[in-house]
């Protein structure tokens, strides 16, 4: 996932200063890890030492759960699905699967709501945390996570089938909004699920609704139907 486009138009809050000092990454790091790991590894996700927990593939799909930086000295939480069977298309128009520890990204994934809805306008408090001060840091980290572990159980849960995966993936092009800024699209990830459980005419139906080089289509319909 492309994470330069999430932290834009968001402007530091000034409420989150208060005259405290950034944790550097080394402390933020800590925090994470303290608050954070314990209650994923709860769930099988283990912590790679930065951003990122993963557990390892089911099915050919991993959990994974990243926390984003943002701009300002900001986070914010981001909980998906990895599936190896899906690469994602890099700069140059080549196609990067992901199907390791060090490559693992979420490809089809959520954010907090108040995050996803600052997108059109509505109010990002409440789904951000701040890097202003140790103490504060690890209380808006234990915030955000107190008010959001159930949430994310619930998804992760549902994600736990092919079935569900396409049921979320649906629901995610149905809504637009803040899903049509994901990267890569929910109807990208969704043409590999329709390939992957058979149903190729859809599959091919999506993946022809995208804006990309005629020439990797077709490359990329030629591996979606060698994988069903």
């Amino acid at each position: 996932m492309n994470l330069n486009f999430v932290s834009v138009c968001l402007v530091m809050p000034f409420f989150f200063k208060s005259h405290k000092v950034p944790v550097d990454k080394e402390t933020l790091r800590d925090i994470l890890d303290k608050v954070i790991s314990p209650r994923l590894k709860t769930y099988g996700l283990i912590w790679d030492g930065k951003y990122l927990w993963f557990d390892q593939p089911h099915d050919s799909i991993r959990l994974v759960f990243q926390y984003t930086l943002l701009k300002g000295e900001t986070g914010t939480f981001t909980w998906g699905v990895c599936p190896d069977f899906m690469p994602t298309i890099t700069a140059s128009n080549k196609l990067q699967f992901h199907r390791t520890d060090k490559s693992a990204i979420p490809l089809l994934f959520e954010w907090p709501n108040e995050y996803a809805n600052a997108f059109s306008g509505g109010n990002l408090k409440g789904g951000i945390t701040t890097h202003w001060g140790k103490r504060e840091t690890e209380r808006s980290v234990k915030d955000l996570m107190d008010r959001y572990e159930s949430q994310i159980l619930n998804w992760f849960k549902m994600a736990s089938s092919l079935e569900g995966l396409i049921q979320i993936a649906e629901r995610q092009v149905e809504t637009g909004n803040s899903y049509d800024l994901h990267s890569p699209s929910p109807k990208f990830v969704l043409a590999f699920l329709y390939g992957r459980t058979s149903q190729m005419d859809k599959a091919i139906q999506t993946l022809e609704l995208l804006n990309i080089d005629q020439l990797l289509k077709k490359d990329l319909i030629m591996r979606i139907e060698n994988q069903a």
